[in-house]
């Protein structure tokens, strides 16, 4: 059992079904993985700002638009409630991020980009590092191996 399922950009295009983005074949992996997930699921703002990319992207003004408002929702009910996952500052202080935790993901892209991490998967990273040295065990939802292998 875990205490954190970390969830990444690919597992949320997953979820929502994103169209153009997204593999059918993954779907029930997705929905029995939200189902069965032990312990709290959590995001971070950079990969819901990824999220929201691939979103903005989709060619149907009516997929779109329906992709925005169940985004929209899901982000009041997680800011209000918790549900169905919770919002996690990048950096200590506050839901978005500070300018030294912004600086700080930056540097760190600066050396993890040649290495094909993106500034939401060094967010990912780095919670998953610090919910290991606190002793939690987490999982991290995503269908990239390199995160995956952060999970623990």
């Amino acid at each position: 059992m875990s205490d954190y399922a970390i969830l990444d950009t690919s597992w949320l295009v997953e979820l929502y079904q994103v169209p153009m983005v997204s593999k059918p074949e993954r779907r029930s992996t997705t929905v029995e993985q939200a189902r069965t997930a032990r312990g709290r699921m959590v995001v971070t703002v950079p990969v819901l700002f990824e999220f929201a990319n691939h979103i903005v992207r989709v060619d149907s003004g009516h997929q779109r638009r329906t992709l925005v408002e169940a985004y929209l929702r899901d982000v009041e009910r997680s800011l209000d409630e918790g549900v169905p996952w919770t919002v996690f500052p990048y950096q200590q202080g506050g839901v978005l991020l500070t300018a030294e935790g912004f600086l700080g993901l930056v540097k760190r892209f600066s050396t993890e980009a040649k290495f094909g991490y993106s500034l939401a998967d060094i967010s990912v990273m780095d919670l998953a590092s610090r919910f290991r040295a606190k002793g939690r065990k987490t999982n991290i939802f995503a269908f990239d191996r390199q995160l995956e292998s952060y999970a623990g």
